[in-house]
């Protein structure tokens, strides 16, 4: 951690958990050197369970990310694709986007979670994650005249 001279709780908390890793870091190198390239592998099994586990439900330790449970969406349902693992059932497509959709503002855009304003990054997350879902029904969670009045509100308009 760059050292600026403040003292607060973050920088307290950030180097006691720097100082946790580094010895597990240390170890895991350590023997991947040993090892080589086997030490390494993906537990691709794992790695589906938990995401699948985290589509429905996450832990209380989330809930820091309540204004971006669009772009935990995304990462779950995109890592599910790119471990070629299809979505639990349930929640299943249907559930994500319903929630998607209540997280939509009847005036365009997305928010990070239901009830909230809509920004440009939850928006592109929740159109993400409709594509990638791969169904049109997915697709037609989206109020696409909203989506496109709301974006050319945020758009910066051209120098003349």
């Amino acid at each position: 951690m760059i050292d600026d001279g403040l003292a607060t709780t973050t920088v307290a908390d950030q180097r006691e958990l720097e100082a946790t890793v580094a010895p597990i870091l240390r170890r895991a190198f350590a023997a991947y050197e040993a090892r080589g390239d086997e030490a390494l592998a993906l537990n691709r099994a794992a790695h589906i369970k938990y995401l699948s586990s985290s589509l429905s439900t996450l832990s209380s330790g989330f809930i820091t990310l309540d204004a971006s449970r669009t772009w935990l969406a995304y990462w779950i349902v995109h890592s599910l694709s790119l471990l070629d693992a299809p979505l639990p059932s349930p929640p299943g497509s249907e559930s994500v986007r319903a929630f998607l959709a209540s997280c939509q503002s009847p005036s365009g855009g997305f928010g990070g979670g239901p009830h909230q304003l809509p920004h440009l990054a939850p928006t592109y997350a929740a159109v993400a994650t409709l594509v990638s879902l791969g169904c049109p029904e997915a697709l037609e969670a989206v109020d696409r005249p909203a989506l496109l009045s709301f974006l050319l509100r945020m758009a910066v308009p051209a120098e003349r």
